[in-house]
């Protein structure tokens, strides 16, 4: 299994692609991007349990949505490397494919994910959970506000529009999956 970090990293070089591809005019169904942006998020809220999945103390449903990233980030990787080779042939599909081989095995420091941020005024107990992305700049605040109440959330923005969300494990998991519907449209991975 891939480490989070590498599948970040992963995740990087095929965002990458996806805007390569793009600029060479390679149509980009919707569900692809938000299947990209989806497994981003899910990725960067794994990352933030990152000392809890080292120990062991991961609970089963995260677990198995970072093995569904695995299964998602490959799949991913297998349709823009067909496309990539249907555009540009089988040696620029080859250069694309040792960049994400190089990125998931952290062999490569070109596609390094940024460190973690420091989530502020959170208690590190094992029955909270949090994470922290950047809002759309088209997202009212006051939308992510009425989901907050709804999942039963705490909230945070800082001025660079970075969301802290905080919670009971269970309560952030379903703020995360309708924030994730709301910014990037709803998720297209196998349950």
């Amino acid at each position: 299994m891939a480490s989070l970090d590498g599948l970040l990293a992963g995740w990087i070089v095929l965002n990458d692609l996806l805007g390569a591809l793009r600029e060479k005019n390679v149509f980009i169904p919707d569900l692809t991007y938000a299947d990209l942006r989806n497994s981003k998020m899910s990725l960067e809220y794994l990352r933030s349990f990152e000392s809890e999945i080292k120990s062991g103390a991961q609970c089963e449903d995260d677990n198995r949505l970072q093995t569904e990233m695995e299964i998602q980030i490959q799949r991913l990787r297998d349709t823009l490397m067909v496309w990539a080779e249907e555009k540009e042939g089988r040696e620029y599909r080859n250069s694309w494919e040792i960049r994400f081989e190089k990125a998931i095995r952290e062999e490569s420091k070109e596609h390094e994910p940024e460190p973690q941020v420091h989530i502020s005024d959170i208690p590190r107990d094992k029955q909270v959970g949090f994470f922290r992305i950047k809002l759309p700049e088209d997202i009212p605040v006051e939308i992510v506000s009425e989901i907050a109440e709804d999942c039963m959330v705490n909230i945070s923005l800082d001025g660079e529009r970075h969301l802290q969300v905080s919670g009971k494990r269970e309560c952030v998991r379903d703020a995360m999956k309708k924030l994730g519907q709301l910014f990037y449209g709803d998720s297209k991975i196998q349950q």
